[in-house]
């Protein structure tokens, strides 16, 4: 198994460049969608949709060279930044230890 990333990852999860591209991935995302959605959105719309958050995914898998799970998209999205954020920086590091562990194993 290998990790086509730029980081190293006997030196662990990167997780300030992983954070730091997810909000720049959501600042784009949600200035495309005020363009296009410029109403506020209905009390039972989330602040970040499905389709948003998969964007962003798009952006962790490229920045980690990983593939991550479709499992990784919620239902309907996330009510704000920072559940997006955490959820996502959480689930990436889970995805980035299983490969990094199973690299380990491989190269034995």
């Amino acid at each position: 198994m290998d990790i086509h990333t730029r980081f190293r990852s006997d030196r662990g999860f990167p997780s300030k460049d992983v954070e730091t591209c997810i909000r720049d991935a959501l600042d784009e995302q949600l200035g495309a969608l005020a363009v296009l959605r410029p109403r506020a959105p209905s009390a039972c719309e989330p602040e970040i949709d499905s389709l948003v958050v998969v964007e962003i995914i798009c952006a962790i898998e490229e920045i980690l060279g990983v593939s991550l799970p479709p499992t990784f998209v919620p239902r309907g999205g996330y009510d704000d930044v920072e559940a997006c954020v955490t959820d996502l920086l959480v689930e990436a590091r889970a995805v980035w230890g299983a490969l990094v562990k199973e690299k380990e194993h491989h190269d034995r």
